[in-house]
């Protein structure tokens, strides 16, 4: 239990304590670095603190801040319970002091000489996650985002197998088609099925018909969080030899729920948490991937600006390398730079993810205890929901996100349009006071009839509440139960 609570400012900032003792002792260890670095003097005019040009500009340094920390309070309660609409919430208190210790020092890690610290770092980064996903060997690195590592995985694969279309399934993550579209690659959007997993008959019908060299699979879909069946996939990569890539942007630290403190894989009936048998096959196959998205910006607890792509095969790094007339000359370390397609990017991203990483194991014991909370969280709301009266899933949660609906009995799509967004009214961004805040999913209606046949379409769309139960919070109270709160204010007239 002390990773849930240890390693995390809280919902009313109860840790705080902690965590400004040792940011203070990240800028004493900066300044004294700074002092440290040769005996010069200083190139600060004598008097200066003391001047009036001093004085009048801090004045409107501090003056300025106050507007800006005023005007941040305008800002959603991401790190609250309360709130569960998108996938925000607090950064570990790890990552903020690894973010904001290197931060400081300012390194980029295009290039070695741009970070060496960091860049060892980095790949110290990409270790960690290589074993997180059962890859033996291989490579990767961090990204700003998903999305990108998503189009660097694409571009690579077209570079190298030089002819074929990309297929994913029609929920998967809206950048997908952006990123066909940059990259003059044609694509098949498979239908989802009931779960809103992909069409595994519908995706063999593609394999037969066309020439496919890239399969996306989704570990963890934006809209629901579905994973899509991996297992099955996997058996016709091998009749049909096409690159498997693995979004698993949201999902991936999930694998830290089947891995032991040794780093050997747990049996399912000694995972202690809420999984599924399929999730956990679909855990295990992972490492069957040819390529995966992951991003510690997600469940990896650290703040945005840090998404992760992985390779295995090195043929892929080769064909997107890269130099440079004025850089990555220090040749005998490594220049992430050379082999992915940005440029410039924080060290301090890093610094969060690699701190975190040492802080809480990607194991059943760190990060596995509170992934476990928010698959408490979901599997709760989702026996909750089944049981009231006028409510219903639209799928049942394969991991943490959770969709639902209002109705009265009836199963015409503009009735339960009108209910849902009732609630979605009064609970979501578009009221400033509301005491929950959710999302909504909006789903076209050819979809909301294969995962449910009953639907009657008279309406251009079915609208759900969505649920990204993120945070590990929500049930954990010994007074307060959040998702019981929830369904009491959803409930009210």
């Amino acid at each position: 239990m002390r990773a849930i609570f240890t390693y995390f400012l809280g919902p009313k900032g109860e840790n705080f304590e902690i965590f400004k003792r040792l940011i203070n002792k990240a800028i004493d260890w900066n300044k004294g670095w700074r002092e440290k670095f040769f005996d010069d003097e200083t190139i600060y005019p004598k008097d200066f603190f003391e001047s009036e040009i001093f004085k009048s500009e801090a004045e409107t340094l501090e003056k300025v801040f106050d507007e800006f920390l005023k005007r941040l309070e305008k800002n959603l309660p991401y790190f609250h319970p309360r709130y569960s609409a998108q996938m925000l919430k607090d950064p570990s208190i790890p990552a903020l002091l690894g973010y904001f210790a290197v931060m400081m020092t300012n390194p980029n890690n295009h290039a070695y000489e741009g970070g060496p610290v960091t860049t060892e770092i980095e790949m110290e980064v990409v270790d960690d996650l290589l074993k997180l996903v059962g890859f033996k060997d291989g490579w990767g690195h961090l990204t700003s985002g998903g999305s990108l590592a998503n189009l660097e995985a694409l571009w690579a694969v077209r570079d190298f197998r030089k002819d074929g279309i990309a297929v994913f399934s029609k929920g998967s993550h809206y950048s997908w088609k952006r990123i066909c579209s940059i990259l003059k690659v044609d694509f098949v959007e498979i239908d989802v099925d009931e779960n809103y997993r992909i069409d595994i008959n519908q995706l063999e019908d593609v394999l037969k018909n066309n020439n496919v060299m890239f399969v996306m699979a989704n570990f963890g879909t934006t809209g629901v969080g579905a994973v899509d069946p991996i297992v099955e996939i996997l058996k016709l990569k091998e009749k049909y030899g096409f690159h498997l890539h693995i979004d698993a942007a949201y999902g991936g630290y999930m694998r830290s729920l089947i891995i032991d403190e040794n780093g050997n894989l747990i049996d399912f009936s000694n995972v202690d948490a809420p999984l599924k048998k399929f999730v956990y096959d679909n855990l295990i196959a992972m490492s069957e991937a040819d390529s995966i998205t992951i991003d510690p910006h997600k469940h990896g607890l650290v703040m945005y600006g840090a998404g992760g792509v992985l390779y295995k095969d090195e043929n892929l790094r080769q064909v997107i390398l890269n130099t440079s007339p004025y850089t990555y000359h220090k040749t005998d370390k490594p220049n992430i730079g050379m082999f992915q397609l940005e440029g410039s990017r924080p060290g301090a991203s890093a610094g969060a993810v690699w701190l975190t990483h040492r802080v809480i194991p990607l194991n059943r014991n760190g990060f596995g205890k509170i992934l476990s909370q928010t698959l408490k969280t979901a599997n709760y709301f989702h026996r909750k929901i089944e049981n009231l009266p006028g409510f219903s899933s639209l799928t049942e949660p394969d991991l943490d996100i959770y969709c639902f609906y209002r109705h009265d009995g009836s199963l015409k799509l503009s009735e339960i349009n009108k209910k849902t967004l009732k609630i979605y009214n009064g609970m979501s961004v578009e009221n400033p006071n509301a005491k929950f805040i959710l999302s909504k999913f909006v789903i076209d209606p050819a979809t909301a009839k294969r995962i449910n046949p009953k639907f009657e379409i008279d309406d251009n769309s079915l609208n759900t509440l969505r649920s990204v139960f993120i945070k590990h919070w929500n049930t954990l109270s010994e007074k307060v139960n959040y998702v019981d709160l929830l369904i009491e204010e959803m409930v009210r007239d």
